[in-house]
């Protein structure tokens, strides 16, 4: 029998778009708080895709490749109170777009302040295996370090957070429930899931007994040894 090949041109023809996503997560909250929203569509041929959020307030943030039918989660702050809708869609590696999914979401109250919450180590120091061995305006650790958080008598839990290796959200790596609140942070992670090395965000959140949330993060530099 004789075998026909399509043209390239043909071929791209014939694929497909990615289903249009669906779209879950808060659809009401705070001002300054940090909310995280999953986004799944699959595409028909099987392609790898990836997503963009468009947050409505002129930010936008794009994921990675992955699977067709992976879920993934972006996280956003919205800084003003207001109404905002955001925009999902799915693009797959040959660049075939998906429709856009759409997700009101109102910001009418501003987060609460706490009179005192932030971390406190490291701070403004190069830290050698936890002592502090040169001020500086930044952060770069080396070894291991014992994370600590300044935090008022309202906060009754606090958890320590770093960022997912695909930018698409954070992992909570440590939960203090009662002061001082710290975490020992001596443990390497994997590479391909949680970014501990190099110029890496550290988070941290509190709450109070009502549930409050108060937030603060830094920049650093760290080095495993």
């Amino acid at each position: 029998m004789l075998a026909i090949t399509l043209p390239a041109s043909i071929e791209a023809n014939n694929n497909n778009p990615p289903s249009k996503p669906t779209l879950q997560g808060p659809t009401e909250g705070e001002a300054g708080k940090s909310y995280t929203y999953t986004a799944t569509s699959t595409d028909p041929d099987g392609d790898k895709i990836y997503y963009c959020f468009d947050w409505g307030d002129g930010n936008e943030f794009c994921t990675d490749m992955v699977n067709s039918g992976e879920s993934v989660q972006a996280s956003h702050t919205w800084q003003e109170k207001g109404t905002y809708v955001i925009t999902v869609t799915a693009t797959d590696e040959h660049g075939a777009k998906s429709e856009p999914a759409t997700l009101q979401v109102k910001m009418p109250l501003n987060l609460p302040l706490a009179s005192d919450f932030r971390i406190s180590k490291p701070r403004f120091g190069i830290y050698i295996f936890g002592i502090k061995v040169m001020p500086i305006l930044g952060q770069i650790v080396i070894g291991d370090i014992t994370v600590k958080v300044k935090a008022d008598d309202k906060i009754k839990r606090v958890e320590f957070m770093l960022q997912l290796a695909c930018n698409c959200g954070r992992e909570i790596v440590h939960v203090d429930t009662s002061p001082p609140f710290e975490w020992e942070w001596n443990t390497d992670f994997d590479d391909t899931e949680i970014r501990d090395e190099g110029f890496i965000e550290l988070y941290v959140r509190g709450y109070d007994a009502e549930w409050n949330e108060y937030t603060d993060g830094i920049t650093l530099y760290k080095v495993r040894i």
